[in-house]
């Protein structure tokens, strides 16, 4: 019988049989067993009274369960531990991740794997099999499902390539893609978004619960996100967690939406990262595995509620531990919880299998990436292309008046450490310089919403003289350049009243006079804060507009040297001051060049590094 006690449901069985016996019923399972009835029999009347004693006992579920929760997120097209630009080792991707992954597996049995989205855009290996060659698997949703996920969070740039594409991921998936927060027409997978999910681990009901941030149609095309509409958050936690809270005993958030930035983004809207006020906010929820603002959190508890956030790119893994046992009532409760974030480092091996799934995939993307399009006379860099005009972004304007039709474009230098280099120029050094899956639109806008647009970006500067006590702060993606106008920024004016002098074709600019602009889709969303909505769109591009850069330069051969010189800031003395800034900068990014090849990096780089750097960029592009 003490065999009989430690085999939790065989108990039941045991005693089933032992008890058939004595009424002559085992000889229904054939004669080859009726031996070992008849000895059944015969142990009956000695045995009986623990026979009943151990009847009585329901099978137990053992005292206390541990359960990891392991996430990523905002992995951005990161499989292989490779800088695409540069075309050099680093030390990220969800083949390094694979490998901490099977660790914790290794010594942990109750192990459950999230994402917290923005999985399927951010390197040519993604564009390249979104928008080239499209028959074969989505590289990243195959390497998550040899990984073994158990459900992820849809985010806003799982919606950039339409949605044909997010249906063919999403049928793919052998993991559910949650949206809880998504209000749909759909009734039916692929096209359906499902709120949450309750997995049984070692007999403790989970739920997984997924949000997207709500700001999505802030940045992106209608047809891209057709039918679906997006809920605050906090709004629709508060009906689904109570509902869930019915059905689980621990309740997982997995949201692509963040804690708000402190200072909050130039662009950041209402409601777009609402992790604080959903801890705070709203009840039943133990965990929340958070993404969007691509920084990192090891460990944060607000009202009761622990947040954890891994780095973007696969730079480290979130690890979730929690101890949960019974309690008086025989419910299982959380009896403790911690997190951890585990850095990726030189030291973490590429997991073989994931790299074998990946390699005909990343031939193809090297193959694509090492085409020649053009010749460059000497090398330029786009360290200064926010503050001063430079070739890099009037390469830019010039492509967009030209396909556009356009009187005058709008564009920024998106990834300040782009570099063109003398001689041969590749797909490679055009994808650095423009790193968004935007698409052109050419809209028809009065002389005075124009002069209201570089206003906005002109008050994107810091004031000059700098503020007491503070540093030069470099501008970021949103301040906007004009081509085809001409103007001064004076950074000693008031916000409002800094663009100076600014003509077309030599003239003052009528405040009513009309002309064609040239913009991206993410600015006539009004991302960084632009007012283009309602504008007439007079021609729409149905390629994107890196596409339409290596067409460009495919057509000319040569990537334009000389800057225009149309717009300039003053005075001279701001220029100095962020030109040392930006100088500062490099130097800093080549000193910790080593850390971020070994991984090694700092918990928190300054923003300005961090901007230049790759490392993190604002949210919505």
């Amino acid at each position: 019988m003490g065999q009989v006690r430690t085999i939790g449901r065989t108990t039941l069985l045991l005693v089933f049989l032992i008890g058939a016996g004595s009424f002559g019923v085992a000889s229904t399972f054939g004669r080859a067993h009726s031996d070992a009835g008849a000895r059944l029999t015969a142990n009956f009347h000695r045995e009986r009274h623990a026979a009943l004693v151990l009847e009585s006992i329901p099978p137990q579920s053992p005292p206390t369960v541990h359960i990891t929760v392991l996430g990523t997120t905002d992995l951005h097209g990161h499989i292989e531990p490779l800088d695409y630009f540069t075309n050099t080792p680093a030390q990220w991707g969800l083949a390094k991740i694979a490998t901490i992954v099977k660790r914790v597996r290794a010594e942990q049995p109750n192990v459950v794997l999230l994402d917290g989205g923005d999985t399927i855009q951010g390197t040519p290996l993604a564009y390249y099999f979104a928008r080239t060659d499209t028959d074969k698997p989505n590289p990243m949703i195959l390497a998550m499902n040899a990984l073994g996920y158990d459900a992820a969070a849809v985010g806003n740039h799982e919606f950039n390539f339409g949605l044909d594409l997010l249906w063919k991921v999403k049928r793919e998936a052998r993991f559910p893609i949650l949206a809880a927060n998504v209000k749909q027409k759909y009734a039916n997978p692929p096209q359906r978004f499902e709120p949450y999910i309750v997995k049984e681990i070692a007999g403790v009901r989970v739920a997984i619960v997924g949000f997207v941030t709500p700001a999505i149609p802030h940045s992106e095309m209608p047809a891209n996100y057709a039918d679906y509409e997006f809920e605050p958050i906090v709004d629709v936690a508060r009906r689904v967690i109570p509902e869930v809270r019915k059905r689980a005993d621990i309740v997982v958030v997995v949201s692509h939406s963040g804690l708000p930035s402190d200072p909050p983004w130039p662009d950041e809207l209402p409601g777009e990262n609402a992790m604080l006020e959903l801890a705070q906010q709203v009840p039943g929820i133990d965990v929340i595995l958070f993404g969007h603002t691509h920084g990192e959190v090891s460990e944060r508890t607000i009202n009761g509620v622990l947040l954890t956030q891994p780095r973007l790119w696969g730079r480290s893994l979130a690890r979730v531990d929690l101890d949960v046992s019974r309690d008086t009532e025989n419910h299982w409760r959380i009896a403790a919880k911690h997190s951890t974030v585990i850095p990726v480092t030189a030291e973490v091996p590429a997991d073989p299998e994931i790299i074998r799934l990946a390699a005909p995939y990343e031939l193809a993307t090297q193959k694509y990436l090492d085409t020649t399009i053009a010749t460059s006379a000497r090398e330029m860099r786009g360290t200064n292309s926010r503050f001063e005009d430079e070739p890099l972004v009037d390469l830019l304007h010039a492509v967009q008046r030209t396909v556009g039709h356009a009187e005058v474009s709008m564009a920024t230098m998106l990834f300040t450490d782009a570099r063109i280099p003398a001689g041969r120029v590749t797909i490679r050094q055009i994808d650095s310089l423009y790193i968004y899956e935007n698409y052109l639109y050419t809209v028809a806008m009065k002389g005075a919403r124009l002069r209201a647009a570089l206003e906005h970006s002109a008050s994107l500067y810091q004031s000059w003289p700098t503020p007491s006590g503070q540093q030069p702060r470099l501008p970021d993606f949103n301040v906007d350049s004009a081509s085809g106008v001409g103007y001064t920024i004076d950074l000693r004016q008031p916000t409002g009243h800094r663009v100076m002098n600014l003509r077309y074709k030599g003239k003052p600019l009528n405040d009513s006079q009309t002309l064609r602009v040239a913009i991206n889709n993410y600015r006539y969303s009004g991302g960084g804060g632009y007012d283009f909505a309602g504008l007439p769109i007079v021609y729409r591009s149905t390629e994107e507009i890196r596409d339409l850069i290596i067409e460009y330069l495919t057509r000319t051969a040569v990537v334009p040297t000389s800057a225009n010189k149309n717009w300039h800031i003053e005075p001279q003395e701001a220029v100095e001051a962020l030109e040392r800034a930006a100088m500062k900068q490099e130097a800093d990014a080549a000193f910790f060049e080593p850390k971020k090849r070994s991984g090694h990096l700092p918990f928190e780089l300054p923003v300005a590094l961090r901007v230049m750097n790759g490392v993190w960029f604002p949210s919505l592009q």
